[in-house]
């Protein structure tokens, strides 16, 4: 306890975080859970908190609204005059209470970035990013000003290449399995975690997906994304990725503009040097 703080009796006041920060950590609370992992200015990540929360519960709502016969209870309590207003208002506090549990903001633990846990299993997160991406196409608005990605994770786990492999199986069958001549890129991205190798994680997916379908860095008809944030990973596998610009709000919002074409090389590097390349260059990344 400093001088001052001594002779005052007060203590200092804590820099303000969102309120499940404090006590919600994503590596030991969301495992196993699907996520939306949002980037953002690094200063406002207080109202990128509060965005986020209003677009996901205003899209849920309305792709997704609650099952009617979760809401019967207390219609009946409403009607039931035999109780005190103290009794109706805890009642109405825990509904409210309940309502709050569907999205949970989690720390990440890095700058800049927010994860959202769903904690309601019944909403298909890829599903419903594609729903705030097709509204902003539509539109060209955007409710946040901040918000720079949006990246729906079907699954997280820790980055650790058993589970990576573990987790994202069951994604990669379902879009794989019973098609032919699929392309495919595997997209890693790692900030502040460097105990995993790129390649190693791109080699283990591809295994998964089988030599049935061809790699495709370029317009793949499937993307297989892997988040890893300290000691977090997130997977997703989706078909969208370069249509919605790789989920960046202002790119969809405020696309650069289109410039001539180059004339290309006279040797293409092959699939394998092209991937090679792109793990590399991952690795070496190092984000605040």
């Amino acid at each position: 306890m400093s001088t001052t703080e001594a002779k005052t009796g007060t203590k200092r006041k804590a820099a303000w975080q969102p309120p499940v920060y404090k006590k919600r950590n994503v590596a030991s609370t969301a495992k196993g859970f699907a996520g939306i992992l949002v980037t953002c200015d690094r200063t406002k990540e207080r109202q990128v908190v509060k965005d986020i929360l209003n677009i996901l519960n205003d899209t849920a709502d309305k792709h997704y609204p609650k099952d009617l016969d979760e809401n019967d209870d207390d219609d009946d309590d409403a009607d039931d005059d035999s109780k005190t207003s103290a009794e109706k208002l805890a009642e109405e506090i825990k509904g409210l209470k309940k309502d709050k549990g569907r999205f949970i903001a989690l720390d990440s633990g890095v700058k800049g970035i927010i994860m959202i846990q769903i904690a309601d299993k019944k909403i298909p997160v890829v599903a419903l990013v594609n729903h705030i991406f097709e509204e902003i196409e539509a539109t060209k608005q955007f409710s946040s000003r901040f918000i720079q990605r949006v990246i729906p994770l079907e699954n997280l786990c820790f980055p650790d290449i058993t589970e990576i492999t573990e987790a994202v199986t069951p994604y990669i069958e379902r879009h794989f399995k019973d098609t032919k001549d699929l392309t495919f890129s595997v997209e890693v991205k790692k900030r502040n975690s460097g105990n995993i190798a790129s390649m190693d994680i791109i080699n283990a997916c591809v295994a998964v997906v089988g030599p049935a379908h061809k790699v495709n860095l370029t317009t793949p008809d499937v993307v297989i994304l892997i988040e890893i944030f300290k000691n977090v990973c997130g997977v997703s596998v989706v078909t969208n990725f370069h249509q919605f610009r790789k989920f960046n709000v202002r790119s969809i919002l405020d696309p650069p503009p289109v410039t001539g074409t180059k004339k290309e090389s006279l040797k293409k590097p092959s699939t394998e040097e092209k991937t090679k390349e792109v793990a590399e260059e991952d690795d070496k990344e190092e984000d605040a």
